[in-house]
């Protein structure tokens, strides 16, 4: 029997960051490279989803997370039971601790969602 595959989640946030992110790129530098990018991006997420637990751990903030460098980004996420939940993707210049602050309630309760939702469907 396989082990099943690691597996990345992306919140809506994190969605809305690629969406923007290669919006930008794409409009500063051109589609090619706005494809690379993310591509680059996504080969990023899929090794945090590998390895969780090498990316550096942010546990002395109200709200702990990880994160991986990504080019430019960082990959802000938290693990979940069949993976990694993507958070956000931001600029390195970005005060990554006060955005991590100003997420909303509902944003937590999607995070609770995927930590939970997957141990619901096993039984």
């Amino acid at each position: 029997m396989t082990a099943p595959a690691t597996r990345f989640f992306l919140t809506r946030n994190a969605a809305r960051d690629l969406r923007k992110i290669y919006a930008r790129s794409r409009r500063e530098w051109g589609e090619e490279i706005a494809e690379r990018y993310l591509a680059d991006l996504y080969t990023v997420m899929e090794q945090a989803a590998i390895t969780p637990k090498a990316g550096r751990l942010r546990q002395q903030r109200a709200a702990p997370f990880l994160m991986v460098p990504a080019r430019q980004h960082f990959v802000i996420y938290e693990p979940v039971p069949e993976g990694i939940a993507i958070l956000t993707i931001q600029h390195q210049v970005r005060d990554i601790e006060s955005l991590i602050a100003e997420f909303t309630a509902s944003f937590h309760a999607e995070i609770e969602r995927l930590k939970h939702g997957f141990r619901k469907k096993l039984f």
